[in-house]
């Protein structure tokens, strides 16, 4: 039985692959996690391009205990069951009039996963058209389509061969609220025409259960149990980027370096993170 989507919503998502507009968060939760972020930007410019980046989660013990609070981790078990894995946590804050877009993607179309995870877009400010909202192909989530690779961040990514962006549609999110989409959900978003910030928190969720297509990956399990071992465990974080959860992100990302964000290695490739 579902906590908290109901029979409609659980519906909605299996066919057409989102759900929007789910209130989660308190606007102070949400102001409180942005001071803290802004706060580590301001005193550790040189690291926050990297640090806001893959498995956050590992970094700051407020990025782990925000990503698990009880209501959100209810949710996602009605979606994908009782035994949960957060897998990754990133931060995506596009600037006032930035440019910056992300091209039309599947995030498990390099390295697939069975049963699908979810990712969970968190909306600590408002997202909106304007401001470059993601936005998602309803009903795309039934298969992987046709992609190429292209460079974006230092990584190769998955870009669709082909979208019809007539049938696309705006996750619009006031702040506090998220917007859940399966990762196999066609999706991306545009540039920041607005004068403000938008900023969100953007987490993967995997049932332990799942396998990859290629290599092993790895989380920390949020609720139930990784009896299966099918998943590298990773630990809590103890405190907000210490040298131990930096070492220890570092030493996950290479004993794992097969995760849908990364892709899998080339023939020959070693983990070079």
């Amino acid at each position: 039985m579902a906590k908290i989507l109901s029979t409609t919503q659980l519906q909605q998502f299996q066919s057409q692959g989102f759900l929007a507009g789910l209130d989660v968060f308190s606007i102070e939760q949400c102001e409180n996690f942005r001071t803290r972020t802004e706060e580590f930007e301001r005193h550790h410019a040189g690291d926050a391009a990297w640090a806001l980046d893959i498995k956050s989660n590992l970094l700051f013990d407020w990025v782990y205990e925000f990503s698990t609070f009880p209501l959100l981790i209810d949710i996602v078990s009605d979606l994908i069951g009782p035994d949960v894995l957060l897998t990754n946590s990133i931060f995506r804050i596009k600037e006032p009039s930035s440019s910056t877009y992300y091209g039309w993607h599947q995030d498990a179309a390099r390295i697939e996963v069975d049963p699908a995870f979810v990712i969970v877009y968190i909306s600590i400010s408002d997202s909106t058209t304007e401001n470059g909202c993601l936005r998602v192909v309803p009903g795309s989530n039934q298969q992987i389509e046709p992609f190429h690779r292209t460079g974006y961040a230092e990584r190769r990514v998955a870009r669709v061969n082909k979208v019809d962006e007539s049938n696309a549609v705006d996750m619009v999110l006031y702040q506090g609220q998220v917007g859940i989409f399966d990762c196999n959900t066609i999706h991306g978003s545009g540039p920041n025409n607005s004068n403000h910030r938008r900023f969100a928190l953007v987490n993967d969720y995997t049932p332990a259960t799942a396998q990859q297509s290629i290599g092993t990956g790895s989380g920390q399990l949020v609720r139930g149990s990784n009896s299966k071992k099918l998943w590298g465990e990773e630990p809590k974080p103890q405190g907000s980027f210490t040298q131990g959860n930096i070492i220890g992100r570092r030493k996950i990302l290479t004993s794992y370096p097969e995760n849908v964000l990364m892709g899998p290695l080339t023939k020959g490739q070693q983990p070079s993170f």
